[in-house]
């Protein structure tokens, strides 16, 4: 090939190279991206899952969305029923060499590592609570204010209605208290008080614990002396908050009227229902408004951008709302 061909070549493939690095970025616009979508492997589109569930993807796969469906016939957690049988070392029974039910055994996990993993395994006599492992469940003669009571072994749905005579000093509601053993005209200001368990490790809003009122919407928030922190939005059903109202569920389908959220310690993590997962909270005693009192359990299993999920469980919060 002479000079001026060669020449006349190289002219043309420099000219063809600059032409399309300048023309194809402009091939792609905001006509022609592709949008979010159900199969991008991206949890969006107020999916549940990724790529599944929510207003416009198809329903997620029972037996992969990690929860125990026994209206579905799941023996255990996605396995039995309609779904791929379950391994004998998950399956909600104790089998041989097991210490209880899906522990103790070789290779299973220690039974006391169960208690706050939200399902009744080990050898708890109720969920994450109660046998020799965990922690004493709730009942109306312990002496103790928990579950759904209102009072010291009263009120809530469960047990007797506490009486009304009228004492600071008796751990219940009575006259005129805002909650048990205060606020009202003669007992003292009612103090915030939230506690929660993260994958069986427990924690206090010892370093604040609050309620406070948005508009219609109260977001409940909690943080640990070791950096973690708990926090929720409960959207006004509408009617007002009651006591005794029915469970919230919280999860991306309900954003953004509420949502629910927790980070870790330091190195701190984030998991949020906003990503997947879910959050219930049970209302056990509401005098909503600004300077009402609110106060319920909680419990549920938010995740992080990568879909992994924390299992947050015997939640309790007894808060003025601000």
């Amino acid at each position: 090939m002479n000079k001026s061909l060669s020449f006349l070549f190289n002219f043309v493939t420099v000219f063809t190279v600059i032409t399309l690095l300048f023309f194809i970025p402009g091939c792609l616009n905001d006509d022609n991206l592709i949008g979010e979508n159900c199969y991008d492997g991206v949890l969006n589109n107020g999916e549940e899952r990724i790529d599944c569930g929510g207003p416009i993807c198809p329903p997620c796969d029972p037996c992969e969305n990690g929860e125990w469906d026994q209206l579905l016939g799941e023996q255990w957690v996605d396995c039995g029923g309609d779904c791929a049988p379950c391994d004998p070392s998950f399956n909600g029974e104790i089998d041989p060499g097991e210490l209880g039910i899906d522990c103790g055994c070789d290779g299973c996990p220690a039974c006391i590592e169960l208690c706050g993993d939200g399902l009744p395994n080990g050898n708890e006599e109720g969920v994450d609570c109660g046998g020799p492992d965990c922690e004493a469940c709730p009942t109306c003669t312990d002496d103790i204010m928990n579950g759904n009571e209102i009072g010291i072994d009263c009120g809530g749905p469960d047990c007797a209605a506490c009486p009304t005579t009228g004492d600071c000093t008796n751990g219940l509601q009575d006259g005129d208290e805002l909650y048990i053993d205060c606020g009202g005209s003669s007992c003292p200001p009612c103090v915030g008080q939230i506690t929660w368990k993260a994958n069986g490790q427990t924690f206090l809003g010892d370093v604040s614990a609050t309620a406070t009122l948005d508009a219609a919407n109260i977001i409940l928030t909690g943080v640990s002396s070791t950096g973690a922190t708990i926090n929720f939005e409960l959207e006004d059903p509408g009617t007002g908050f009651t006591t005794g109202m029915p469970v919230i569920t919280i999860n991306s389908t309900t954003a953004p009227g509420t949502v629910g959220a927790y980070t870790s310690p330091p190195p701190a993590l984030s998991y949020s229902t906003a990503n997947g997962g879910n959050m219930t909270v049970d209302i056990n005693y509401a005098s909503p408004g600004g300077g009402g009192f609110i106060s319920g359990v909680f419990s549920g299993n938010p995740q992080n951008v990568d879909g992994v999920q924390v299992t947050i469980s015997q939640g309790s919060f007894a808060l003025p709302i601000q």
